[in-house]
């Protein structure tokens, strides 16, 4: 933070600040002796207003002025008092990316490389400006699409994700593991997502019904509104799956149900007459291959 500077009646020392007060006393040799009383009470007001001013500037600084948030105030990520599940793992991650050696498969949307578009009658899918972008209109409308490669079951996965126009409960991500043509609302598949504004939600959708695994809690790691730019990531080994917003890991969930799938986007308006959402920087590493032989 940048401070002004400038010149002062007082100068700091070591111990603390040191005051320097000139008074003007009235010579002997001055006025006639009616005068010296009105002198003597000019001078006690100006000496009093000094002690004043010295004594207010002398105490010590509140312990609260100059406080700095504490780890538990800047790390806020607590559930509403509805929810059953634990709150989600803030951790830091920043080397979480080592070791994961060159991609699967990346993707900047320069190029068409096979990712499902089209219309619909509520949206659409298109390849725009070098991002795959999803706009939805009208409240719970919900589409996705799916990444050209192979089904896996072991792998990291990251995206960068900038909304364009949302509302307060639209959602959006990456769904992983998805089974068959993952078609959002018929084939199984898991979802990680964020919100509009500002919250992380998990849920494994299964026979035509979605069960969430982590229900809507709120992140300080989640930028919220838009626009703005978030890169979110997914981890599965097994039935081990960490979920990372911004390079922090918000949460961990053990399921199994889905054992391996493809991978792909997918966003949903709440309440919005429209949601249009933007997609980037796509990247998958294998790590079935990475891991080390029993």
């Amino acid at each position: 933070m940048t401070s002004g500077s400038g010149s002062s009646p007082h100068e700091p020392l070591a111990g603390g600040w040191s005051w320097r007060v000139d008074f003007t006393i009235p010579s002997t040799s001055g006025p006639a002796p009616h005068e010296p009383r009105a002198q003597r009470w000019r001078f006690f007001a100006v000496l009093s207003a000094a002690c004043l001013t010295i004594a207010a500037c002398a105490q010590p600084a509140s312990p609260e002025s100059n406080a700095s948030p504490t780890a538990a105030e800047v790390v806020t990520s607590q559930p509403s008092p509805t929810q059953t599940a634990p709150p989600p793992t803030r951790t830091a991650v920043p080397d979480h990316m080592l070791g994961l050696g060159a991609p699967l498969f990346e993707d900047n949307f320069e190029f068409d490389t096979g990712w499902d578009q089209g219309a619909a009658p509520r949206g659409a899918v298109s390849r725009l400006d070098d991002k795959l972008v999803i706009s939805v209109q009208g409240p719970s409308t919900m589409l996705s699409s799916l990444s050209p490669i192979e089904p896996i079951a072991d792998f990291m996965v990251e995206i960068e994700v900038r909304t364009e126009i949302c509302e307060d409960g639209d959602e959006f991500g990456l769904i992983v593991r998805a089974e068959g043509a993952g078609n959002p609302t018929q084939d199984s598949h898991y979802r990680f997502l964020i919100t509009c504004d500002g919250a992380v939600r998990a849920s494994r959708f299964l026979s035509g019904a979605e069960a969430p695994i982590l229900p809507i809690t709120p992140s300080a790691d989640v930028l919220a509104g838009a626009p703005a730019i978030n890169r979110i990531g997914v981890s599965a080994i097994g039935d081990m799956f960490l979920f990372f917003v911004n390079d922090m890991q918000v949460f961990q969930l053990d399921n199994g149900e889905i054992p391996a799938g493809r991978i792909g986007v997918i966003v949903r308006a709440r309440r919005g007459a429209q949601t249009t959402i933007s997609f980037d920087d796509f990247r998958v590493w294998d790590l079935a291959v990475s891991q080390p032989d029993d």
